[in-house]
Formats: C-alpha cells, sequence, structure tokens
C-alpha cells in the first residue's frame, strides 16, 4: 500500500500560493516586454554616460539628463532592493544561538562577572565558587586585568 502526497491547508498553502503568484506576475512581465535590436550608436552619444544620466535621475535634475534613463533606474533601484534583503537574510540567518537562546555578538558581561552567562540556569560562573570556595581566594592572581 503506498500513500501518495496530501495536500496540507491551513498556513502552509499562503506562501506556496504567494510564490506561484509572484511567479506568474513575473512570467506575464517577461512575455509582454518588447525586447528592442539594440541601436547602432549605443544608449548613449558620445559625450555622455549612462552612470551620470542615472544620477541626475534619482536626484530628479530632468533639465541636465541627455538620454531617458528610467529603463536603468528601474533595474539600479529593484538590484538594490534585492541586494538589501539578501543582506538582512544574511544577518538574521548568521544569528548565533547558544541552547536554543540568541547570543549577542558583543555582550556588556565580562568573564570575571557572577552573572552565570553562558554557563546554565543558576550555575556560578567560576569553578572554584560553584565547590563553595571563596571568590576573593579563587581570583587572589588576578591583578584586575583581563585574564585574556
Amino acid at each position: 500500500m503506498t500513500n501518495g502526497p496530501k495536500l496540507r491547508l491551513g498556513g502552509t498553502l499562503a506562501p506556496g500560493l504567494l510564490a506561484v503568484v509572484l511567479f506568474g506576475v513575473m512570467a506575464l512581465i517577461v512575455l509582454n516586454t518588447p525586447f528592442e535590436p539594440m541601436p547602432a550608436n549605443g544608449f548613449a552619444p558620445a559625450d555622455t554616460t549612462i552612470t551620470e544620466n542615472i544620477g541626475y535621475a534619482l536626484l530628479d535634475l530632468s533639465a541636465l539628463q541627455q538620454i531617458d534613463s528610467e529603463p536603468f533606474l528601474v533595474s539600479f533601484l529593484l538590484i538594490a532592493v534585492v541586494l538589501d534583503a539578501a543582506l538582512d537574510a544574511s544577518l538574521v540567518l548568521a544569528k548565533r544561538e547558544e541552547a536554543g537562546e540568541p547570543v549577542a555578538a558583543l555582550s556588556s558581561t565580562g568573564a570575571g562577572t557572577d552573572s552565570g552567562a553562558g554557563t546554565g540556569a543558576g550555575t556560578p560562573a567560576d569553578p572554584a565558587i560553584a565547590d563553595g570556595g571563596d571568590e576573593t581566594a579563587a581570583h587572589a592572581d588576578d591583578a584586575g586585568g583581563d585574564d585574556r
């Protein structure tokens, strides 16, 4: 007896439908875009650059523009948004976790504090203190500096 795939309805259906709709919209855009051949003299006259005209379009200086750079501007902004989303996703994926809790990269608690951070719930950070020893005796050789 083989079991076929089952359609799960609920919260997992919405992202899949959204992806299919987004794919359909992008396919319609690509199929309805007229791809014209490139002009013999290129995109711009010899005395101007596309980058310069994109900058003018970004700053809304249409009087200084020599070519229509709106298609380039749209591409530039779309790429900027996609790269920003990729950067945000990489930061989310790069967060460290220990025992299911997120760990801050720059912690305000030092190694010599008695906060017990990173050692478990309710246990002291120093093994000498955990054995019932005196804290001053455990750190007698430490002259107040970092033990790095």
